[in-house]
């Protein structure tokens, strides 16, 4: 099972990082229901966190948003500071693609905070630039300066010495300079970073540095070389696979050839513009149907998981948790709710006689059977190789007896040939009740049911008792 796991974990990392995000997805679902089964709350919060980067990469934000919540409330019981760091992560990402900048300045805040008790000064370094960055986003130039400088510091001081980080930090200082209108100090330093040769290794970052750079050029009355820096920043956004910021660049640059009244490289670039909006409209119509695809393949691994295979009633694992749902809600309410466990009597000398395959058919004929007795709101699961489990709501324990008499009678009277041979089948049955609200957990609910059923199997079988 470890090495399973561990293949399914570095098949999701490799899937991520080569953009396979549907397959990813795919992937994350089987994670977590191999969590799941394990009650592994690590695994599960490992799954919901790829899930919520994997909605995140096709713009499902609804979806990635409800994953990484579900990632935070794990955390919160089962997680450390490292787990609430990658919640803290994510929730930015999404806050800075919805342009809720106040909240994004706050996960990062925490972030901060976190990764400077941890010691993790890397983590904070990076922090701090994308805070500085959200900061000048919101027009707090002042805040946002300090708090790039605090993390080019760090960068500079960091070890091993980490170039991303100090390019990054750098970058944000000069944000922030540009909206205090220091245009020295920002062609200062943005001059160094381009003159640093690691720019040309991370893609985001030099398409932000070039934007910068046209920014300023613009301040300084310099559109040709404005249209220059727009033009490798292009480049950069087409590298790094983001329409919205090649967008954005094609837009500056229609301008600025509009007031060079270069008319015939606007047209140009207007075409390009055309094209590429042309392109997200394809892209974001393929990203629509890779998400309405994505929902069916989960609802359908959803009912495989939460289904039994062989009598295609609720799994085990689906019936304890929809139970267990019920009895909380019931304990409020005061609702009655009835468990009825049953077992087929002597399955084993049927299966020793006429075969497994025999045996097979007899247990999905009998489940059947029971399940169509059973209202559309009751449910009824496989808990082992021949017993099943009934949970019926709003019902008395004397109308639940009832209900499983209804059910014996039913199996004691079908008939079931096998090379001409008809075969008798009975069921021991035990019915038990909450008591109106005073059981409130599934195990304790089947337990008394289950004692039930022995008891019916040791007086004789083929009866119905109550606990």
């Amino acid at each position: 099972m470890s090495e399973h796991i561990q293949n399914l974990q570095e098949s999701i990392k490799s899937l991520r990082n080569h953009g396979r995000y549907d397959e990813m997805i795919e992937a994350c679902y089987q994670l977590l229901q191999v969590a799941t089964d394990l009650e592994d709350r690590q695994l599960q919060m490992d799954a919901y966190a790829n899930f919520a980067l994997g909605f995140y990469k096709i713009g499902d934000i609804k979806d990635a948003f409800s994953y990484i919540e579900k990632h935070s409330m794990l955390c919160e019981i089962y997680g450390d500071q490292e787990d609430e760091m990658d919640s803290n992560h994510i929730f930015f990402l999404l806050y800075e693609y919805t342009g809720n900048f106040k909240k994004a300045k706050q996960v990062l805040e925490n972030s901060i905070a976190l990764a400077t008790e941890l010691e993790n000064y890397a983590i904070v370094s990076e922090n701090c630039s994308e805070l500085s960055a959200v900061l000048s986003r919101m027009g707090n130039y002042e805040e946002a300066l300090a708090i790039g400088r605090q993390g080019a510091n760090i960068a500079a001081q960091h070890e091993p010495y980490c170039p991303f980080l100090l390019v990054k930090a750098i970058l944000a200082v000069a944000q922030a300079l540009l909206g205090k209108s220091d245009l020295e100090a920002v062609d200062s330093l943005l001059q160094t970073i381009v003159r640093d040769q690691v720019l040309k290794d991370y893609a985001k970052e030099k398409t932000k540095c070039y934007w910068l750079l046209a920014h300023l050029q613009r301040l300084q009355e310099k559109p040709k070389e404005a249209l220059v820096s727009l033009a490798i920043a292009q480049e950069s956004a087409k590298e790094a696979n983001s329409f919205k910021q090649q967008k954005e660049i094609q837009e500056v640059q229609i301008e600025l050839y509009r007031e060079l009244k270069d008319f015939e490289k606007g047209f140009e670039v207007q075409e390009q513009h055309i094209q590429l909006l042309k392109e997200i409209h394809r892209h974001d119509s393929e990203n629509t149907a890779m998400k309405l695809e994505m929902k069916v393949k989960l609802q359908e691994l959803e009912r495989q998981a939460n289904t039994d295979f062989l009598t295609e009633v609720l799994s085990r694992r689906a019936l304890e948790e929809t139970a267990n749902d019920w009895l909380v809600h019931a304990a409020s309410s005061e609702e009655n709710i009835v468990c009825i466990a049953f077992d087929i009597d002597n399955l084993k000398n049927l299966n020793d006689t006429y075969g497994h395959t025999f045996g097979d058919q007899i247990i999905r004929r009998i489940a059947q059977e029971c399940n169509d007795l059973l209202r559309r709101s009751d449910i009824t699961g496989r808990v082992g190789g021949d017993e099943f489990v009934s949970i019926l709501r709003g019902i008395t324990i004397e109308d639940g007896r009832k209900k499983a008499q209804q059910m014996l009678d039913a199996i004691t009277q079908l008939s079931i040939e096998h090379n001409g041979e008809k075969i008798p089948l009975t069921l021991s049955i035990g019915v038990s009740e909450n008591d109106y609200g005073s059981i409130k957990e599934y195990t304790t609910l089947y337990h008394e049911a289950d004692i039930a059923l022995y008891r019916a199997k040791n007086n004789g079988k083929n009866r119905v008792c109550t606990f």
